[in-house]
């Protein structure tokens, strides 16, 4: 049973992680929080019935447009929202309640356009295979594979590559970056489009696991801004570290006391990791950063 439900914690730790790591690419390099982050999420599943289901297009090309379309729609809230906005000094919260603005208008074309009842992606029994005492099914299997290819690429990607360095660059200093002839406008694009085809890929995965209403985008996002948090704000590798985590804790949560405890650990966790570690659990400390 513990062994069940470790493996469930560590699927649903891929899935926050690849949230989470989206997320944090977004406000560690731009300053935004993000709430239509999970619009995207939402907009992704959504994306992928209307293409798979709706439309009756290949699995392959359903997927390769939903990330397409996720990427697309993150940049369109750049380019026609968060822009404009920088480029009349608006302040944090304009910002921030735009994007809660853009979360709120596009769940409830969402819901408009598909009504508000559960969609499943894979009608019927799910393929499962044993692994001793662990069941996994095989949509549960390709989001560990998925997970287990994407985050260890997306780290390497930041650090040993041209534009991974402008990244990490435009993080560290925006004006610097600009003043050394890093286009950050461009790079802000980019970033926008990187990280909201991972938050349209983890709906998509979501969905064809568990289905789909137009609800599961606040849930979601704030499990990855608390993984965010807890794995530590202003690095690329700590909500990898958060997701995981709150992935394990939810299933033992579960194990030990009831599903519906599982939010109360996720913010039990939020809250001891700002008392006692404030910058995270990969974040560092001010005397190690200048060290």
């Amino acid at each position: 049973m513990l062994l069940q439900l470790l493996a469930n914690g560590l699927v649903n730790g891929c899935l926050y992680a690849i949230l989470a790591v989206g997320f944090g690419l977004i406000y560690n390099t731009t300053r935004t929080l993000h709430i239509a982050h999970g619009g995207v999420f939402t907009a992704g599943a959504y994306t992928c019935y209307l293409f798979l289901i709706v439309m009756g297009s290949p699995l392959w090309t359903a997927v390769s447009l939903t990330v397409l379309l996720s990427a697309m729609l993150g940049v369109g809230m750049e380019l026609f929202v968060y822009a404009p906005l920088g480029r009349r000094h608006g302040s944090a919260l304009v910002a921030f309640l735009s994007s809660l603005g853009l979360y709120v208008a596009l769940i409830n074309i969402i819901a408009l356009l598909f009504d508000n009842d559960t969609k499943v992606l894979r009608p019927g029994i799910e393929k499962i295979f044993v692994f001793g005492p662990v069941i996994l099914t095989s949509i549960q299997l390709i989001q560990l594979v998925v997970a287990f290819i994407l985050l260890p690429s997306f780290v390497l990607f930041l650090r040993h590559t041209i534009w991974g360095k402008v990244i990490r660059a435009v993080r560290d200093n925006q004006t610097l970056a600009s003043v050394l002839g890093i286009n950050v406008a461009k790079v802000r694009i980019g970033i926008f489009a990187l990280g909201s085809a991972m938050a349209g890929l983890a709906g998509m995965l979501k969905a064809f696991d568990v289905g789909m209403d137009p609800q599961v985008g606040m849930p979601a996002l704030l499990a990855a801004a608390v993984a965010l948090i807890v794995g530590g704000v202003g690095t690329f590798e700590g909500p990898v570290v958060g997701g995981f985590l709150l992935g394990f804790l939810q299933s033992l949560m579960v194990w030990k006391f009831s599903a519906r405890w599982t939010d109360a650990v996720t913010f039990a966790v939020l809250i001891l990791v700002l008392l006692f570690r404030p910058t995270g659990i990969a974040g560092r400390r001010p005397e190690e950063t200048e060290a």
